[in-house]
């Protein structure tokens, strides 16, 4: 009793000489603010380069259309068309947190703010889950700052990988809101346990939603598990049985986050599935194709160490010397770090000698590991073994990206080792744990100091490639070599970094400082330590220039005011995967999307990220999808130079050449392509989609008056006596009117993609609208004058947006009022693990 006591005495000292739980948010305020201060104190764009890409296009084109009143349901300017929600292609549009933002700021700097915000949050959050488990104020302060400037997190942003910093930064929400539910069981835990189910499942990334369910169902059931006997339970009942409600309410609780997120998750989840190019390398492939595609960008042994010394795997292209085009690891590229902290890890160590929260400590640990085998891949057996026996998994690639649940667990369990030192310093205790410590930390100098040595002299790199990595290529040698100065930079950086916890460590254990004073030299190690690497993968752009329309791209958009609708093939950048004019109206047969429709890609004959073939060596592709300007980069010469087929060659004329403008310097060649949409009175019927994609490419197809479909149409169409009228009447994102004169029965064709929900009426009736030329629309006319409306309406869409209302009113319900309250806690968190 004495020693109880002793101890609860103990832990108020040291409690009452802690941080101010209110410094947290000031001290993170300006972290982030220094940080990205070059972005907060301008109107520059924060470089991303997936924002660059698709990423700003597709949110303005959003921005814009909310604006004026307009959700849009298709996004008509890449590739023929795509669906607007479906395909995911305005990303996190649905997600409060950025929809507001859209809505209060420029598009470019709500895509900059949206993603400081969550940095910022990610350290509250952090903040919050660590007293949830009763550690002190210091800890919780110390392992908020290390959460929040955390490399894994903070490098994405140079890729604008948002939906990753997402789930980053919601990660300790969600333990803590699953924490509140399993210690204190209520309506109101309940409901705000589903509200961030649905919350993170919002941000569609939904692998790493998906890791992240899976960790927190791990947490709910151990959780649930380790609860001391004697409590009373879920509707007064206690022991096993309250065990099992629990789980259920945890298991039901889930099922509300999904409805919740329906309005995003079931159109997505069904495009994915059927209509996405993911079906060739997922539900489409074979079994060895849908293996290889699901293991890539895993982590290697190289990135392993990257996780201790950062500049030891290099980057491809970040802003500093260490991070530019020094990455030799076996993947494509690497954009981003996953470095998890010298200091972090050293406390996270000590939390492995600790009696206390041995059951917490034994669950984050297996997190940790379980999470670093899984991230590696085909390396180790965990991963395939996952692949094997969790549903979804054959759907994601890149294991890697479970290494945020390794940062996790890893700054979880640093608060636990931060707990033990306060105890052994403060509360006079452990000597013999003390020398654990000193050996431990002079072996990690030790350590650092050999590698330092090693890797200046080359040793390092000749034994990794001599035994781990044997078959690295000729470049990938050439660049580790090179590196050799700088890892022996990141040993000795680590060198500095391991002897200052060392001073600080040797400080609290005799007493000469305070522990505010320990935990704010301990802070200040972790920052300098993690800013050295974010700061490399920060920076702006001017978006003045950035958004410069130049001379070609404003010629396009002046006759777009004038001529019929047209598309236009970008090859800026080489690869026919430009988005850019988009942002300016213009409407592309290329461009890039993650999630474009797989028969359009077919059509346009583009695998992976690899150029339209189709586009550039079939004269029907370019005049079935009218394709009227093609923007050619001077660099590449002439087309014909390029090998471009004569049947499209001697068809192209200049129209304007400059020099420098946009990216690269461009030339305008004009193609006489067909109408966007037209009357054709020849209807082919090809059932087989393989067959059918050979003669649309085939010499024996003519776009101008032929037509190929799958089944035979209601009615015969007939040759037309009269060319026959279309005429434009109004064309919006979501709906469009022609009117159409024809003399005979026709098809009306549009270069359009096709969807199922696109619909329409035919003087009032509704009308099937056919896939026809393999990925385009069409609607069969019987002869006469037609007011033809062709619209959006997709009934999963629909459905799902009355789940998700009808979910949301119950969860408000159910956090407002509270009408379920528990008189004392199914499982008591006080007590748990102590």
């Amino acid at each position: 009793m004495g020693n109880m006591s002793k101890q609860t005495n103990n832990s108020l000292l040291i409690e009452a000489q802690t941080i101010p739980g209110w410094l947290i948010i000031p001290t993170l305020l300006f972290l982030v603010g220094f940080l990205f201060r070059d972005f907060i104190f301008s109107n520059d764009m924060l470089y991303g380069s997936d924002t660059l890409s698709l990423g700003y296009m597709a949110r303005e084109f959003y921005a814009n259309s909310i604006l004026k009143g307009i959700f849009p349901l298709w996004n008509p300017y890449i590739l023929g068309g795509t669906p607007f929600l479906d395909s995911l292609a305005g990303g996190d549009s649905l997600y409060p947190p950025s929809a507001l933002l859209l809505l209060v700021l420029d598009p470019h700097r709500a895509l900059g703010w949206k993603l400081l915000v969550h940095i910022l949050m990610a350290g509250l959050f952090m903040y919050q889950w660590i007293k949830k488990l009763h550690l002190s104020t210091n800890s919780a302060f110390i392992a908020a700052i290390a959460y929040s400037l955390s490399p894994i997190m903070v490098t994405l942003t140079h890729g604008g990988q948002d939906g990753k910093i997402f789930i980053i930064a919601l990660t300790p929400l969600l333990f803590s809101m699953c924490e509140s539910f399993i210690g204190r069981p209520s309506s109101r835990s309940f409901g705000l346990l589903s509200l961030t189910i649905g919350l993170a499942i919002l941000t569609t990334h939904f692998q790493m939603a998906y890791f992240l369910f899976l960790a927190v169902g791990a947490y709910a059931c151990f959780r649930t598990l380790n609860q001391k006997s004697g409590h009373e339970g879920i509707v007064g009942y206690s022991g096993r049985l309250a065990r099992v409600n629990l789980l259920g309410l945890f298991g039901l609780a889930a099922i509300l986050g999904l409805a919740l997120s329906a309005i995003q998750f079931f159109p997505a989840s069904s495009y994915v599935l059927e209509h996405s190019r993911r079906t060739a390398t997922t539900t489409a492939a074979t079994p060895e194709e849908a293996r290889s595609y699901s293991s890539s960008w895993s982590l290697h042994p190289e990135e392993i160490v990257g996780l201790v010394i950062p500049e030891f795997v290099g980057v491809s292209n970040a802003n500093d010397q260490w991070s530019q085009n020094t990455y030799w690891g076996r993947n494509g590229f690497k954009g981003n770090h996953e470095y998890l902290g010298l200091a972090i890890l050293v406390f996270a160590a000590f939390s492995l000698r600790s009696k206390r929260r041995k059951s917490l400590r034994n669950f984050m640990v297996s997190l940790a590991v379980l999470s670093l085998l899984f991230s590696l891949g085909e390396h180790t057996p965990i991963w395939g073994l996952f692949y094997k026996v969790l549903p979804g998994i054959n759907l994601f690639r890149a294991p890697s990206l479970s290494i945020f649940l390794v940062g996790f667990s890893v700054t979880t369990l640093m608060a636990l080792g931060l707990e033990e030192v306060w105890t052994l310093g403060f509360a006079g205790k452990g000597k013999s744990i003390w020398k654990y410590i000193w050996r431990f930390m002079l072996g990690i100098i030790t350590v650092l100091l050999l590698g330092f040595i090693f890797s200046k002299s080359g040793t390092i790199a000749k034994l990794w490639t001599s035994f781990l990595y044997p078959d690295i290529s000729d470049t990938g040698r050439q660049i580790l070599y090179g590196n050799n100065l700088l890892i022996a930079k990141g040993f000795f950086y680590s060198t500095l970094i391991a002897t200052c916890l060392l001073a600080v460590l040797a400080g609290v254990q005799r007493r000469l400082c305070r522990p505010q004073l320990a935990a704010i030299a301990i802070a200040t190690i972790i920052i300098v330590d993690l800013i050295r690497v974010d700061t490399s993968f920060i920076k702006t752009i001017d978006f003045k220039e950035f958004h410069r329309a130049g001379p070609t791209i404003q010629l396009l958009v002046d006759r777009q005011r004038e001529e019929t609708p047209f598309r236009v093939l970008s090859l800026t950048g080489l690869n026919g995967q430009d988005v850019r004019p988009g942002m300016f109206g213009l409407e592309l047969a290329g461009g890039h999307h993650p999630n474009d429709l797989a028969r359009y890609r077919e059509l346009i004959g583009m695998t992976g990220s690899g150029l339209p073939m189709n586009l550039l060596t079939n004269h029907n592709i370019l005049s079935l999808l009218n394709v009227r300007y093609i923007l050619w980069p001077k660099q590449l010469g002439k087309p014909s130079e390029q090998g471009l087929p004569e049947n499209i060659v001697g068809h192209l004329r200049e129209i304007q050449q400059l020099g420098g403008a946009d990216m690269f310097s461009e030339i305008i060649y004009t193609f006489p392509d067909l109408e966007r949409a037209r009357l054709v009175h020849d209807a082919i019927v090809i059932q087989d989609e393989n067959n059918a994609l050979d003669f649309v490419l085939s010499d024996q197809f003519d776009p101008s008056t032929q037509v190929i479909v799958s089944e035979p149409l209601p009615f015969q169409i007939q040759p037309l006596v009269k060319p026959g009228q279309v005429s434009w009447v109004s064309r919006n994102t979501n709906d469009m009117r022609l009117e159409v004169i024809t003399e005979s029965n026709a098809m009306l064709v549009l270069s359009d993609n096709w969807f199922p929900g696109w619909k329409s009426r035919v003087n009032g009736q509704l009308t099937e609208v056919l896939r026809v030329n393999h990925s385009l629309r069409g609607i069969p006319l019987t002869k006469g004058v037609h007011s033809v409306d062709i619209y959006y309406e997709s009934s999963i869409v629909t459905l799902s947006m009355k789940l998700t209302m009808l979910t949301l009113s119950i969860l408000c319900v159910l956090v407002i009022w509270n009408p379920i309250k528990y008189k004392s806690p199914a499982i008591n968190s006080d007590k748990y693990d102590a």
